[in-house]
């Protein structure tokens, strides 16, 4: 078996030269998938390919550099003033690679990666461990995503934030719901959006959406109040206001008109480098599209909202569903964003490759269970095929992109603003199927057959009084039939 399917109706699957996945297929075969030597060793593969191209590009460290400058000013410089615009548990998570790395710009950067690298082999291996039958796929999709991210995955700290999100949706799997809790809490401490997971990890008993969120709750609490106590209030909210006056960054979705325009020679456009360290678009049509994005922007953080107060009100939650919640939480933040910038697409793939164990613990002969996979392969090649895409753009043609070549250069930002609308264009593709999706069992006539039953030890669905809330997240066991 594999992660990239055969061709499953009108999807993007058959988008992609049947050659390509056929050949796929004859490599990635359930034998090869299930044995853990080739998995490692292609693992291992894919590192070294994504340090050669950091190698051969270069320059795409800054990031880096710029975390060692600014904790090198811990000591002189007050911690309200420090990075204002990432929670302070960040900061103290940038300081530990300057620990390690013995005042050196360059030792931090080499325990920058380090750390990172660990984090990918920690989570790589959870997922082999905890994938039951789809473990090798977990894998697979996990080891993929990270090369065809590139370096960028390794000088960033996203890592740090997103594979907690995943490790969450494998404890709630597991019922260990205070634990899930916690960690979707710390990575809110080191980027906020993972707060609006909180409602995903609901839908279950009374008793389990107490448990989620006193998790959540705590771990918030204690590392807001060390925050408080380090930086003082206006630090500690100065991460939510950061970003209210940025313009509309190149990458963002709401950008794709207005770049395309200043490729084609339509209306009047520049792109220079702002004060957040980004770089934006002005001109022509911008003040209508960043309007726009303000608009929908407000309607990302709604959408959280709105459909955990469905999820939690429809109660008896399946695990799957769960996923895809997450799913469509982080991906509404990046589409209605007027920023985009290409460590995002990090956010989704710990959860993605987790939902993989979730739906590895379920029997192949199960009800939904193939439903359930096609969408995941659907979903899957959609994901890698907009990463593959993201890293095109950055950081292999970015210098082309963002800068108004003289020379021979100059005839490479269309094709490279074209890769960028396509993959802008995928990313949409992709929040839609999660829309669709999430639809498909928090509509009105799904919502009123769910609360009007209740499952049965058999698996079966009884009448039950209105309004009762039954957790019937899966049984962690594989080959045991998860109750609808």
């Amino acid at each position: 078996m594999s992660v990239l399917p055969a061709p499953v109706g009108a999807t993007v699957a058959s988008e992609i030269p049947s050659s390509w996945l056929t050949k796929a297929r004859n490599f990635f075969t359930h034998e090869r998938l299930s044995n853990g030597k080739f998995l490692l060793l292609f693992w291992l593969s894919a590192r070294l390919v994504v340090f050669t191209i950091w190698a051969l590009i270069g320059a795409t460290q800054g990031d880096v550099f710029y975390y060692y400058d600014r904790v090198a000013l811990l000591g002189n410089l007050d911690p309200a003033q420090l990075m204002q615009e990432y929670p302070t548990p960040a900061v103290m998570f940038l300081y530990i690679p300057y620990l390690l790395g013995f005042d050196s710009e360059i030792s931090y950067a080499i325990a920058f990666v380090v750390i990172n690298l660990m984090l990918d082999a920690a989570f790589a291996y959870s997922l082999w461990l905890k994938g039951g039958h789809l473990r090798g796929q977990a894998v697979l999709f996990w080891t993929l995503f990270m090369m065809f991210i590139g370096p960028t995955v390794y000088l960033r700290f996203d890592l740090a934030t997103a594979v907690p999100c995943g490790w969450a949706l494998m404890f709630l799997l597991r019922r260990h719901t205070f634990i899930a809790g916690s960690l979707v809490g710390l990575g809110a401490a080191f980027k906020l959006w993972p707060a609006l997971l909180w409602p995903a990890l609901l839908g279950g008993s009374r008793r389990h959406n107490i448990i989620a969120t006193t998790g959540v709750a705590t771990t918030g609490i204690i590392l807001a109040g060390a925050s408080l106590a380090w930086g003082g209030w206006d630090r500690l909210l100065s991460p939510l206001s950061y970003q209210d006056n940025r313009g509309l960054q190149v990458e963002s979705i709401w950008a794709s008109v207005p770049m395309l325009e200043r490729a084609l020679g339509v209306g009047d456009y520049a792109v220079a480098i702002s004060r957040w360290q980004a770089f934006e678009v002005w001109g022509s049509d911008v003040p209508i599209w960043t309007a726009i994005a303000s608009i929908a922007g407000a309607f990302g953080y709604l959408l959280p909202l709105i459909t955990g107060l469905a999820w939690c009100l429809r109660g008896r939650g399946r695990m799957f569903e769960a996923a895809g919640l997450m799913l469509l939480t982080i991906t509404g933040l990046i589409v209605t964003n007027k920023t985009f910038s290409p460590q995002y697409v990090i956010w989704l793939a710990p959860t993605m490759a987790a939902t993989f164990t979730v739906l590895g613990v379920r029997a192949p002969w199960q009800q939904s269970y193939s439903r359930d996979r096609n969408r995941l392969k659907r979903l899957s090649v959609l994901m890698l095929s907009f990463t593959l895409l993201t890293t095109v753009v950055y950081p292999i043609s970015y210098a082309v992109l963002v800068r108004d070549q003289v020379d021979w250069r100059m005839y490479l930002q269309l094709p490279v603003t074209l890769v960028l609308v396509a993959r802008n264009v995928l990313v949409v593709w992709f929040f839609v199927e999660l829309l669709r999706w999430v639809w498909s069992f928090l509509n009105p006539d799904h919502f009123r057959t769910t609360r009007l039953t209740a499952p049965t030890p058999d698996g079966a669905v009884t009448p039950a009084a209105y309004g009762t809330i039954t957790s019937t997240f899966a049984n962690p066991h594989p080959f045991q039939h998860q109750r609808h």
